[in-house]
């Protein structure tokens, strides 16, 4: 029986190699990624009893090696839903977002281990919901009145086997949500987000 697990073990490392020589080796290789979001909004003292949105991720990337150490850029285009309710002054307010982000990562290859971490920028493409000022009058919106570009950075790891990949990855906004317009009621609420990916290179 140790003989047969054993025979068994190396059958897999053989088939395990050549599928990590396809996700490292030293070419430019193109990719797709798709999965589920969570976001959130932080920093603002005001706003409590914060809940989260579950949305979807996808997009394209490009990954470039540098050199043959395991490192590599890869930039990417995204598309992201993202949003939140959120109690301010004791009534219940809410974002419902999507973004156009352009993450770019430094990136590096241990093994089937992948680390990576950037900085990304953010499109608004659309957005609605519902504040509520102090004295509970709704105060509707659309994407006219939320910045449109919001500026953040990443971090996040995974396995990548041959051309697959299961990523986890986390982000933090840097501006503000809300236009000039509505910062009075917003606050100073930011973007935050959780992904879990799956990656598929060719």
């Amino acid at each position: 029986m140790k003989n047969h697990s054993f025979v068994l073990l190396l059958f897999l490392s053989a088939l395990t190699l050549p599928l990590h020589a396809q996700m490292t080796e030293g070419k430019v290789r193109f990719g797709l990624r798709l999965g589920v979001t969570g976001s959130n909004l932080y920093d603002d003292a005001k706003a409590q009893d914060r809940n989260g949105r579950i949305g979807l991720l996808g997009g394209a990337f490009v990954k470039v090696p540098l050199g043959s150490g395991g490192l590599a850029i890869r930039p990417e285009v995204l598309y992201a839903t993202k949003g939140a309710t959120f109690k301010r002054d004791s009534f219940i307010s809410s974002i419902k977002s999507s973004y156009i982000e352009v993450p770019l990562s430094l990136e590096y290859n241990l093994s089937i281990v992948n680390l990576h971490a950037g900085l990304n920028a953010s499109l608004l493409a659309n957005a609605n919901g519902e504040f509520k000022d102090e004295q509970g009058n709704p105060i509707n919106f659309d994407k006219e009145d939320l910045e449109k570009l919001d500026l953040g950075w990443h971090l996040g790891a995974g396995l990548d086997l041959g051309n697959l990949g299961l990523h986890l990855r986390v982000n933090r906004g840097l501006k503000n949500v809300g236009s000039q317009t509505i910062g009075d009621i917003v606050g100073s609420l930011k973007n935050a987000a959780w992904s879990l990916t799956l990656v598929y290179g060719f």
